[in-house]
């Protein structure tokens, strides 16, 4: 638990923001890249979710922390070096029994326990609650460091402190968890050394180091703006840097072991420690216990939800208790961060704007380029220092330098390019739609008033039955229904790199390709489509579980849709009073047919054989079913035609395979005019069919419903030996 607001950052510039975000992108490459292990020396047990979850709410009984502290005591393998807990025991627990219980373990001294303390600048020296009052108490078994006498002018004085409850006093030592956030929440560095009065404690971190060493406080020297100096009992010494202040800058490497951190922490879960050890200790089961024997124990919070989570330069959502783990690694390892000052890289930015400019008055358009290739190298060389010394390079104000000497060139080629922009704009800024009109202006090309050949994809939707709504629906309903539905088919149409034309009512046309060029717009159209059907069974879906709010008609709204691909015309039609940018040509008419002739079909989803060979050649996924080959009112020439059945393999439900292996040996059978077999494969295929009349909302029939309807007809009235087995549609 970090006690501990904002502090000294609260009111950072923006230019520092930046900068943290520029060391949090260099420490996340570097822990992708470089990936030291731990020491595997201190070890996390983990309050997570699993704990969480079986234990009940948190936090948990304190009878249950005074087991795992007992049991962790009773054999060689599992007791630790030391204890920490980076929780906080400040208030008596509501029954005093439960107080007693965590505390007994500690008092057998199996091994040292260090409990969490926070500094507080409201307190009048060291507090405990007790009895539900504060009360000012000695430090008891917290020797202060001795070799403090000259940091104290230098330290800042917290005054005071809340401490674990009395009990918790006589037994263990308490050290402060205090570190403080910076404004984005992340905490970069925390006091090694607190003071107090005229007292100095160790942070946790630094006590938990001192007992694992077996180091008192008299072999700790404090030497602000230098080191924090810990004599060790063989003779060497340990030089912690810290700042005038007794701050100590994490090298921050770690984050628990995962998929995205392979390298990171390995979490003991506190419920299966807990468990483990109930079965040896009190049951005698045999087994392994996780190893904590000999090492630096730490339990925090790591579940999330708990209070003890935030950002750190490596992850959005952080344990906390990492913070104290990531110093331990660093105190270790003998792994320090280096703060470098901004003079030097400012100095090379400086001697690299000056022949950056030289540049500029020789070769204006190698200088557009030059730029940003000077800042991705100072970036480059920046992280390499990081890797290779961890010297930590200041990056914000270089790479703002460079941005202003690059904004200062490109406003010019920026000025040249607006005009050009504006142009468009106001060209077809009266009749085409925004998002039309941004497309053109990207993809810097001017089409041609007036008309022009293309080939695209056009598109037609129609909502089943629509006429209705408008008898079961207010006119204010209808229109926020209506806004809905158009809204969503809309964005995914545009998202796929389709055009929208126009609405007509609740229909929708719309094309791929003509106003830009899109080589794979069949496939655009097909995905498009697919997904279409997928958003507006989630729109079903939420209609439904309004309850009342929609009658049932809207619950069963269902969308018919045609494609087909060729040559159009698009461009300006109409008057020089009223015009629209649109499309023409038999291609979009025959789409309009497919759409209207897919109820003929069962069908919601249907394509040309044009539409669905050019998707099949540009790579796309979906799933499509030879329906039939028609011929549509105003035609003479019979065209195949395609249900989109899913977006992809994946999206198919169970038996769709099958039903379509029968529904494809059916129309063998039927072309052949051998009714009966195909009758047959087609009622075997009824029952596997995507969608199935009486179960989903909506579905008026199916093609194998129709195709066996049609083969029983057709059967009753042969057609003739000359039957082509072309389907003539008799309505648009």
């Amino acid at each position: 638990m970090l006690a501990g607001g904002l502090g000294f950052a609260a009111n950072a510039l923006p230019l520092k923001s930046l900068e943290w975000m520029t060391e949090g992108l260099r420490l996340q490459l570097r822990a992708k890249v470089e990936g030291v292990p731990p020491t595997g020396e201190v070890v996390l047990i983990g309050v997570d979710v699993r704990s969480v979850h079986e234990l009940g709410r948190w936090p948990f009984p304190r009878s249950y922390h005074g087991q795992l502290m007992d049991w962790l005591g009773r054999g060689e393998k599992t007791r630790p070096s030391v204890l920490g807990w980076d929780i906080l025991f400040t208030e008596e627990d509501l029954n005093p029994g439960m107080d007693s219980l965590l505390v007994e373990p500690t008092v057998r001294k199996d091994y040292p326990v260090v409990m969490g303390a926070q500094f507080d600048e409201a307190a009048a020296g060291l507090m405990v609650v007790t009895g539900g009052r504060p009360a000012l108490v000695p430090p008891r078994l917290t020797a202060p460091l001795a070799k403090a006498e000259g940091a104290l002018k230098r330290l800042p004085d917290r005054v005071g402190g809340q401490l674990p409850i009395p009990l918790l006093l006589e037994s263990t030592s308490f050290a402060f968890l205090n570190a403080d956030a910076d404004s984005d929440g992340v905490v970069r560095r925390f006091p090694l050394v607190v003071r107090v009065g005229d007292n100095v404690y160790p942070s946790l971190v630094l006590d938990l180091m001192m007992k694992h060493l077996h180091v008192g406080a008299a072999q700790v020297e404090i030497i602000p703006g230098v080191a924090v100096v810990i004599h060790e009992n063989g003779g060497g010494e340990r030089r912690i840097p810290v700042d005038k202040a007794g701050y100590f800058t994490l090298n921050y490497r770690y984050e628990l072991r995962s998929e995205k951190f392979p390298n990171g922490i390995d979490e003991i879960s506190y419920v299966v420690l807990h468990e483990t050890l109930l079965k040896q200790v009190e049951f005698g089961e045999k087994g392994e216990a996780p190893a904590t024997g000999g090492k630096i124990a730490i339990v925090g919070q790591t579940a999330v939800g708990l209070s003890d989570i935030g950002p750190s330069p490596l992850n959005g959502q952080s344990a906390k208790v990492l913070v104290h783990i990531n110093a331990l690694e660093n105190i270790l390892r003998g792994d320090y961060l280096r703060p470098v000052s901004r003079w030097p890289g400012l100095v090379v930015i400086l001697l690299l704007g000056l022949g950056a400019a030289w540049v500029l008055e020789v070769r204006r358009s190698i200088y557009v380029i030059l730029i940003p290739v000077l800042a991705v190298a100072f970036a480059a060389v920046a992280w390499l220092l990081l890797v290779w010394g961890n010297w930590m390079v200041p990056l914000a104000v270089p790479l703002v330098a460079f941005a202003v000497q690059q904004a200062a060139v490109t406003m010019l080629k920026i000025r040249e390019e607006q005009a050009q922009r504006d142009r468009i704009r106001r060209m077809f800024g009266s009749y085409v739609s925004p998002e039309l009109v941004r497309r053109m202006v990207d993809a810097r090309v001017e089409p041609q008033l007036g008309g022009h050949e293309d080939e695209i994809s056009a598109f037609f939707s129609d909502i089943q039955g629509f006429s209705a709504f408008s008898e079961v629906l207010s006119p204010a309903d209808l229109v926020v229904l209506l806004n809905e539905y158009l809204g969503a088919m809309t964005d995914i149409l545009q998202d796929s790199g389709g055009a929208l034309d126009k609405y007509i009512g609740d229909a929708i046309v719309a094309m791929f390709g003509g106003l830009v060029p899109l080589p794979d717009h069949a496939r655009r159209a097909c995905e498009a489509t697919a997904k279409m059907q997928l958003r507006q069974a989630e729109l079903r879906a939420k209609w439904t579980a309004q309850g009342d709010r929609w009658p049932p008609l809207v619950h069963a709204m269902r969308t018919r849709i045609g494609i087909n691909s060729g040559s159009v015309v698009v461009g300006n039609m109409g008057s020089s009073h009223r015009f629209n940018y649109t499309m023409m040509g038999d291609t979009v008419n025959l789409a309009a047919r497919c759409e209207s002739g897919a109820k003929s079909f069962g069908a919601y989803a249907v394509a040309t054989g044009a539409t669905v060979t050019a998707a099949k050649a540009a790579g796309c996924e979906c799933v499509f079913r030879l329906l039939d080959r028609i011929v549509v009112k105003g035609r003479t020439e019979p065209v195949e035609i395609f249900e989109i059945v899913a977006l992809s393999p994946a999206h198919l439900p169970e038996g769709a395979v099958r039903c379509l292996e029968l529904f494809e040996k059916g129309r063998m059978h039927y072309l052949q005019q051998e009714w009966d077999a195909a009758t047959q494969c087609f009622e075997e295929a009824i029952p596997l069919e995507p969608l199935q009349v009486e179960r989903d909302a909506g579905v008026e029939a199916n093609p194998s419903l129709l195709m066996r309807a049609r083969c029983i007809g057709l059967k009753a009235h042969p057609p003739g030996a000359a039957w082509d087995g072309v389907y003539r549609m008799t309505s648009k």
